[in-house]
């Protein structure tokens, strides 16, 4: 791998490996592994709105592999309630596969340009090289380039920043985004349409008119981007050079229209970045009592990196090509292991002018990946509002007084390749003073299915016990995290300090062993150590915690519906 290959998008192939890339195991049932299925759906069409094709692509031929591969070898696929089930999964295979064939060609033009400029630029630094014109070192090759060059989030033409930095921005982007889907749905409901028929007519609208509606969708990102780095500026009282570089980025007109003029950089001034690195460490210190005290203070936003971003065409429009095949596929490479995440790469010394690129109306925000796991795979940051723990407490009062548990469900979106927690759900439920087992499960799906909403964890209280997560509570947190990786678990212990933490499985080891776990008791032995670590971004995790994020609160329990 060079430098190029690092800023490349991937091909349809290396998409299609990618996407295989995932564990099944019989030791689920049947019915978690088709809500992986919808979540893996939910997800897709997300990123197609987003209008990030490669990580679109291979979330809906994981989920087209799931549902046609694999579950067909589930024991409980055999029943009769598991072939309708099954079957049922099947027809909606056909959207699925309709969006992939409009996708395809997309992926695979940007691809071919990529190749293309690629070898314009070998041409030309070998020129260079020959012509003794540039004396420049070879470029390192930097862990950030290593992952990203694999990671079909990273694949698509965007302006890469990362959400721990632009937390406001995120929150911005996410609450645009969340009005015009409200709006969509409350539409939906007046015209009498179900949830899936809205799914199907929304999807089919954005290719009627796809190149339009991103270009409309990066120009307001691209607005609430531009006010918040100036309000930012505004604030420090110092000329950033992330304020010139999006300016520059603007037209001349646009610029004229807004009244706004490039700032003077500072060459001696360049942005850096520090991955979270994965680490087991202690939960985050909670008072209930002091709800706002336990968070470091925001950050202001420092400069976005100088990406590279190759120029590609305004628009096209697709035509139906052959589905992926199953062809056998090379194996991924290993990626080296690292200690403290990879980290931005240094500029690169100038060489002589290529020829003007024009800008792609394609080109959208998305922010990078908070973390990556133990097996290297990346995951998303996870924004939750910090009062909607502070409600949660205040609903499980009684239970907790009478020394009961009592759990709810973390449901939110993906924007932007950030996940958002918008919704806790309460759902009926069993509880015990070590346990809370939820019931009628079929609620809460149908209730995630009208409302668009994916499950991203679930929060639980231990009123007589410490902060940690018991043989149960780990078993739980698989069923989670085998849908989603970045699924988390908080637990509230108001009788022990800290009083609350937020954690997930390690992975590996503490995943892939609690899968293959036979035992079913509230408190069993594990033979393996480190199965669950911190998820709190104070101590190296990928969860953001925020005042700035709206959210509502779902009770299903049949006692308090009216």
């Amino acid at each position: 791998m060079n430098v190029d290959d690092a800023n490349r998008p991937m091909s349809v192939k290396e998409i299609s490996r990618n996407a295989s890339d995932y564990k099944f195991t019989t030791a689920l049932s049947l019915q978690t592994w088709l809500r992986t299925a919808k979540t893996l759906d939910r997800e897709a069409r997300s990123y197609l709105r987003d209008g990030n094709f490669p990580k679109a692509y291979m979330l809906y031929i994981r989920e087209s592999d799931l549902i046609m591969n694999s579950l067909p070898k589930h024991p409980d696929s055999k029943t009769k309630e598991g072939k309708k089930l099954l079957a049922q999964a099947f027809r909606g295979l056909t959207d699925v596969m309709e969006n992939m064939e409009k996708i395809r060609p997309i992926i695979t033009k940007d691809y071919e340009e990529w190749e293309a400029e690629a070898a314009k630029r070998q041409a030309l630094r070998a020129k260079q090289k020959a012509d003794k014109q540039s004396s420049a070192p070879a470029k390192t090759l930097t862990d950030y380039d290593k992952y990203a060059a694999r990671d079909p989030t990273l694949s698509s033409r965007a302006k890469v920043l990362d959400a721990g930095d632009h937390l406001d921005l995120a929150v911005d982007l996410a609450t645009k985004e969340f009005s015009r889907r409200d709006a969509d749905k409350r539409a939906s409901r007046r015209a009498g349409r179900s949830a899936e028929e809205e799914q199907s007519r929304r999807t089919a609208g954005f290719w009627n008119n796809w190149t339009d509606e991103l270009s409309k969708r990066q120009e307001e990102d691209e607005e609430i981007f531009r006010r918040k780095m100036e309000s930012s500026r505004a604030q420090q009282g110092v000329e950033d050079n992330h304020i010139h570089d999006f300016v520059q980025k603007m037209g001349r007109a646009e610029r004229e229209r807004e009244g706004i003029s490039a700032p003077h950089i500072n060459s001696n001034t360049t942005a850096t970045y520090n991955y979270p690195s994965i680490s087991r460490s202690a939960p985050v210190l909670y008072d209930p009592r002091v709800p706002t005290t336990d968070r470091e203070p925001t950050p202001q936003p420092p400069r976005p990196p100088k990406d590279f971003i190759p120029a590609r065409y305004e628009e096209h429009t697709p035509s139906l090509p052959e589905l992926p095949s199953k062809e056998l596929l090379w194996p991924l490479p290993t990626p080296e292991n690292f200690q403290n995440g990879p980290s931005r790469p240094p500029k690169e010394s100038a060489l002589p002018a290529e020829p003007p690129k024009k800008k792609s109306n394609r080109e959208h925000l998305t922010f990078k990946p908070a973390a990556y796991l133990e097996n290297n795979e990346p995951v998303r940051y996870v924004i939750f509002p910090s009062r909607m723990r502070e409600d949660f407490l205040r609903l499980a009062a009684d239970n907790t007084r009478r020394g009961l548990e009592m759990c709810g469900v973390l449901c939110g979106t993906s924007v932007n390749n950030a996940l958002f927690v918008r919704c806790l759900v309460i759902p009926e439920q069993k509880c015990t003073s070590d346990t809370c087992e939820t019931e009628n499960e079929g609620a809460l799906f149908d209730y995630c299915e009208k409302e668009d909403l994916i499950q991203l964890g679930w929060i639980h209280t231990h009123p007589t016990q410490t902060c940690f997560m018991s043989s149960r509570d780990l078993h739980t947190q698989a069923g989670y995290q085998i849908m989603l990786p970045e699924s988390i678990a908080i637990v509230c212990a108001p009788t022990d300090n800290p009083s609350y933490g937020i954690f997930r499985l390690t992975n590996p080891p503490g995943l892939p062993h609690i899968l293959q776990c036979t035992q079913s008791s509230t408190f069993h032995p594990h033979s393996v150590d480190n199965l669950y670590t911190s998820a709190g971004k104070t101590s190296g995790g990928h969860v953001l915690e925020t005042d700035g994020l709206d959210y509502q609160v779902c009770d299903l329990r049949p006692s308090t519906r009216h």
